[in-house]
């Protein structure tokens, strides 16, 4: 499936979350910050999320031409 993808960083202990990346493909994923890992965001809906925020355009652009992009909380 090529959709665009939300993941976040979140702690063995559930601290976070940490950064979001969103992706097209998830083995194009960074490694995790130290001490976290990926977690995908399942009910994750692209359009909803751009309506609510639409500063999320410029990264999603960015994820589709990168394959993905990572944003700091």
């Amino acid at each position: 499936m090529n959709r665009l993808q939300k993941f976040v960083e979140r702690g063995a202990f559930g601290e976070g979350p940490g950064r979001a990346a969103y992706v097209l493909d998830p083995a194009k994923l960074p490694e995790p910050s130290s001490g976290f890992e990926w977690h995908i965001v399942g009910d994750f809906l692209p359009g909803d999320a751009i309506l609510t925020d639409p500063k999320l355009k410029q990264v999603f652009e960015a994820a589709l031409k990168r394959g993905c992009a990572v944003v700091a909380r």
